[in-house]
């Protein structure tokens, strides 16, 4: 029993020590490190100073542009193929393609890309399109509907969508963004689905014009028939299904306006933003990057240099 307890205390003893020795080590290490920089602060220095240095000379500042558009007469993937055509352009460098649209500095155009605004109660609520419910509820008994509002299929056809244009510097919107969107409503068969939209808006809100008289003058006569006491009872009824007509009618109107001023572009420009400043994360930044790439070099060349001249050293001894 004696003999047991005492390895006991011996291996016990010994896997102290072991942790003890560890943590000594890791100690000793950072110290090692410490008086290191310390002894060699000034090739450090001068590391970091080149390093911030080419940073500032490989560093070009960049930019972000966000454009939020409505694609009109069904032009969605009209619009995402063009916008695809365009960023394919700027990494084949076509310049005679650019020059027509009417864009110089297209080498500073890093990317141009186009995403979907997730507005899935606009997508099921459009008046135009009254089936998208039906169809958001078909699809989201076979899957997950967050998959489904992501959908790149889905997408394209929200109602709103935002292009992203990043630069190298600062661009005016007239460099840029209006040649873009020029280019984006040139296209002959949406020009002729434009004029038939807009024919069609200005006869329907003619109508509704006329139809809103009408009423007015109905109830004009109705009015005047109830105070000299002439009127039945199903004309006083119909007073107030004429007012709600006319509301609805008004209401229509409205709505019609409003799609007259979107349709007069076949892409319609919502709001533009331009010249947003792209600062990268900390670490991700050149000017604390580069520094630490070069300091990192240096100590793991000179490790190996030592650990090159202990071993060259130990095979002479």
């Amino acid at each position: 029993m004696s003999t047991n307890s005492q390895d006991q205390e011996i291996d016990l003893r010994q896997i102290g020590n072991g942790i003890k020795n560890f943590f000594k080590g890791i100690v000793n290490n950072i110290f090692d490190l410490i008086f290191f920089v310390k002894k060699k602060i000034i090739i450090i220095g001068i590391l970091f100073v080149i390093g911030v240095a080419l940073a500032y000379m490989v560093d070009s500042k960049t930019y972000n542009h966000e454009i939020s558009v409505i694609p009109n007469f069904g032009s969605n993937e009209y619009l995402y193929k063009k916008i695809e055509q365009i960023d394919t352009k700027l990494r084949e460098e076509d310049e005679a393609f650019f020059k027509e649209l009417g864009i110089k500095n297209y080498e500073d155009v890093i990317s141009v890309e186009i995403e979907a605004f997730p507005a899935i109660y606009n997508f099921v609520n459009n008046r135009d399109q009254q089936n998208n419910f039906e169809l958001i509820k078909l699809m989201a008994e076979d899957g997950d509907i967050d998959k489904i509002m992501k959908d790149v299929i889905t997408s394209k056809n929200y109602y709103h969508h935002k292009i992203s244009i990043q630069t190298k510097g600062m661009f005016e919107e007239k460099e840029f963004i209006l040649p873009l969107l020029k280019y984006l409503n040139s296209n002959p068969y949406f020009e002729v689905q434009q004029k038939v939209y807009q024919k069609n808006l200005a006869d329907k809100i003619t109508l509704n014009d006329s139809l809103i008289n009408q009423i007015d003058k109905l109830i004009v006569l109705l009015s005047s028939n109830n105070s000299s006491g002439t009127i039945s009872i199903s004309e006083k009824n119909s007073i107030p299904e004429l007012v709600e007509k006319k509301d609805r009618l008004i209401a229509e109107k409205q709505y019609l306006l409003t799609n007259e001023n979107i349709f007069d572009k076949i892409i319609k420009e919502e709001s533009s933003i331009i010249n947003i400043r792209d600062y990268k994360p900390l670490l991700l930044n050149n000017k604390i990057l580069f520094p630490l790439i070069l300091i990192l070099v240096y100590l793991i060349s000179y490790s190996l240099l030592n650990t090159y001249k202990n071993q060259e050293a130990r095979i002479k001894n």
